[in-house]
């Protein structure tokens, strides 16, 4: 009888669950988006100032076996929106700027050591066509 109330007590145990345990779990420091449908959260990134123009604040990260790089360029401690939008694919640059661009971008936290917004961008061709579409674009990271 023992055994069998130990085994009622294992089982009860082992079958409770949280709430916590379907959701999904976000990486601090990281770069996360979803790029023409893929969930993509980057981890390993570069943040520098740009050497031709020390006002902007440069972040790169490269991804897919490295033949896409993430690049973009936000003004010094500005909390405001990303400038210089580009995603660089096999060696080919796709660009989206601030004023012309199809995007929403927000910096919401900008210093010399954390940056944290949101963005959506889509990357369009010479006829206007979607080629890469940025979506739920968050920024958290420390550097």
């Amino acid at each position: 009888m023992k055994k069998v109330f130990l085994c009622f007590i294992a089982f009860a145990f082992l079958s409770c669950s949280s709430d916590d345990g379907n959701s999904p779990i976000m990486n601090e420091n990281a770069i996360h988006f979803n790029l023409n449908g893929v969930d993509y959260s980057l981890t390993d990134y570069e943040v520098m100032m740009s050497p031709t123009n020390i006002e902007y604040r440069i972040v790169e990260a490269t991804f897919d076996n490295e033949t896409k790089t993430l690049f973009f360029s936000v003004l010094e401690e500005e909390t405001n929106q990303i400038d210089e939008f580009i995603l660089i694919e096999n060696d080919v640059y796709y660009s989206s700027d601030p004023i012309y661009g199809d995007r929403e971008t927000s910096i919401t936290t900008h210093t010399d050591a954390k940056m944290e917004g949101t963005f959506r961008v889509t990357l369009k061709d010479t006829n206007d066509r979607p080629l890469f579409t940025f979506k739920n674009g968050m920024i958290d990271i420390e550097y």
